[in-house]
């Protein structure tokens, strides 16, 4: 729920949008005012996380109140309400999100919150409210670890760096000393591949201890025991997370929406190591599994723009996964927003159509053709004339 503040100085105009505005699901209207200085007085008491913002007012406008609101708070969200599309330019001159053009419609309210939505929610995952917080290694997007200090750590060799990758993949358990020979140097006869794992081990733990990183590396006979709380990396951190979770609700929501977020992205970045490919596998499985348990959850509380949201950024990693284009685009149908609907499967069509040779599945085609957007063979009609409802 987004906490918002509404400044218009035409009260019946006021009236209007709080109205409106209070009717929207991811909403709370936290205050309403004619007055400027009233808004900027009461604001620091409010906390809004956004105001809608009358740019033409007296006595002070809403460019210049958009600034004072900035300047307490830069990532304090402003979406401008005017009868005049030529003050868009100022608008984003403030960082504004978007803007309103009057009579607000309820359709135009929609988009706007969506983007409200999705910077509140992106902000909130990756602040941390503290820098203990922060993992030391990122593994998904790509893979860079930070020492104590938050500089980047130069590894002394790619082999030292693919070593910790895999020690990092399967912590706290014994990593057999010739299993990582036979991984991680395969052409090599066993002699000197084992040399070669000694050599790396002790690069690696040297580099970490120079870097002040809380991990504990141990040898035995017959390996090694890299042992790292969930916190030490995001790869961790989600596989925790997933492993305890097969559902989400209001008490894990929102370290599911932070995971979310946070762990996006191809394990180890464009690291494409031979052994890693279960992993990734398994990975991206439970990345769509966290997606599917999040737009169920915001459908069950009625915040369909957050389900939509969810959907939309998952499929912007994922673009070609069948099931979650077709719960987008059974929210498009639901709500009525015909548009979003051509739009998203007229992409999507393209897509399999280019990459795989294949249409869309048949269950989607059918409520393409229902919806009259496009012929049962899966070709698109001209349907210039459908508006979102």
């Amino acid at each position: 729920m987004l906490r918002v503040i509404i400044v218009e100085d035409e009260k019946p105009t006021l009236d209007l949008m709080e109205r409106l505005v209070g009717r929207h699901p991811l909403l709370e209207v936290a205050g309403a005012f004619t007055s400027p200085l009233d808004a900027l007085e009461r604001y620091p008491q409010l906390k809004p996380d956004a105001v809608f913002l009358d740019v033409e007012m007296p006595k002070m406008g809403g460019i210049e109140l958009a600034d004072k609101f900035r300047a307490i708070d830069e990532e304090f969200q402003v979406v401008f309400t005017t009868a005049y599309p030529g003050y868009a330019v100022d608008a984003f001159r403030v960082s504004a999100v978007d803007y309103l053009l009057k009579p607000v419609t309820s359709d135009e309210l929609e988009r706007v919150v969506a983007r409200l939505s999705k910077n509140h929610s992106l902000r909130s995952a990756l602040r941390p409210s503290s820098a203990a917080e922060e993992p030391p290694v990122r593994c998904f997007g790509t893979f860079e670890t930070r020492k104590a200090d938050g500089s980047l750590i130069g590894w002394p060799t790619r082999k030292t760096e693919e070593l910790f990758a895999y020690l990092l993949a399967n912590p706290n358990r014994l990593a057999g000393k010739w299993q990582l020979a036979d991984l991680l140097w395969t052409e090599m006869e066993e002699d000197r591949a084992l040399h070669n794992v000694h050599n790396a081990v002790y690069r690696l733990k040297k580099a970490l201890k120079e870097a002040g990183l809380p991990v504990d590396l141990t040898h035995s006979n017959e390996g090694y025991l890299f042992s790292i709380s969930p916190s030490f990396t995001d790869l961790e951190s989600f596989r925790d997370f997933m492993s305890r979770t097969s559902a989400i609700d209001e008490r894990n929501a929102a370290e599911g929406e932070k995971l979310f977020r946070f762990c996006r992205g191809a394990l180890f970045g464009s690291k494409d190591y031979v052994w890693s490919s279960g992993l990734a596998a398994e990975v991206s499985a439970q990345q769509s599994s966290l997606a599917r348990m999040l737009a169920a959850y915001y459908r069950g509380i009625a915040e369909y723009a957050a389900a939509k949201e969810t959907l939309r950024s998952y499929l912007s990693d994922s673009p070609l996964d069948e099931e979650m284009n077709a719960e987008l685009l059974g929210l498009y149908a639901e709500s009525g927003e015909a548009v979003s609907f051509r739009n998203h499967y007229e992409q999507y069509a393209k897509r399999l159509k280019a990459e795989l040779g294949i249409e869309p599945a048949e269950s989607i085609r059918e409520l393409a053709a229902r919806l009259s957007i496009c012929r049962p063979s899966g070709s698109c009609a001209n349907a210039r004339h459908q508006t979102d409802d």
